[in-house]
């Protein structure tokens, strides 16, 4: 009886996958709910849990997490053991905010970007940039420096702006859509096998409307 609770009780973990707590959007609850249901449909639980968001790209490489709920593509390259699901769950724009109107990105002599979010690194790896960066833990954080004109310019999420500080008036700064950039879901190498499972579940919810209604609750608004 023991050995037969216990084994229920594994099997019950087994199922369970965690992920970090993003910050709060109208897009990370989208994808909460969105990847909660999915996961429901092949048989295993979601749990978003309170982790450090600056570490948890790390930790879910390692297997600390079991994957992340949304990131850019191009994070498998530097995270190797993280396996990308092939459904683009959102897009969102980088920007760039600039204290000056006819500078040029590459002629700025410094720009923040927030630590945590790799869509900024990476466009600067590959745009090289010759002037300081200044990382910092907050789009808050970004946008002090730029008013008090303590940096030139700063790479922001578009959606992370809107739904941080929704009255913060750009018109006052010199504003540049740089690139689309696409969401997807992360799981680590060892749950490699439920990859498949998710993609076909997630079709399947485009095709019966569920996507476009979650999109409807939680982005359309």
């Amino acid at each position: 009886m023991c050995s037969m609770l216990f084994t229920s009780v594994s099997s019950a973990a087994d199922r369970l996958l965690q992920f970090n707590r993003p910050a709060d959007t109208p897009q990370a609850r989208y994808v909460i709910e969105l990847m909660s249901i999915a996961y429901r449909h092949i048989g295993y639980q979601l749990e978003v849990i309170d982790f450090n968001h600056q570490s948890a790209l790390a930790a879910a490489n390692s297997g600390i997490l079991d994957g992340q709920l949304g990131r850019i593509s191009t994070i498998s390259q530097q995270y190797n053991n993280l396996n990308l699901v092939n459904f683009p769950l959102f897009e969102f724009n980088l920007i760039l905010l600039k204290n000056c109107v006819t500078c040029r990105f590459e002629q700025l002599n410094n720009i923040a970007i927030q630590a945590g979010y790799p869509a900024a690194k990476n466009y600067l790896d590959n745009n090289p940039f010759i002037g300081e960066i200044i990382r910092v833990k907050s789009v808050t954080a970004q946008l002090n420096l730029l008013t008090q004109k303590k940096v030139d310019g700063v790479l922001l999420l578009d959606f992370l702006l809107k739904s941080k500080h929704p009255r913060f008036d750009v018109s006052t700064f010199s504003t540049e859509v740089l690139m689309p950039i696409r969401s997807f879901h992360f799981l680590h190498k060892r749950h490699k096998k439920l990859i498949p499972l998710l993609e076909q579940q997630l079709t399947l919810l485009e095709q019966d409307g569920t996507v476009d209604q979650l999109r409807e609750k939680h982005l359309n608004h």
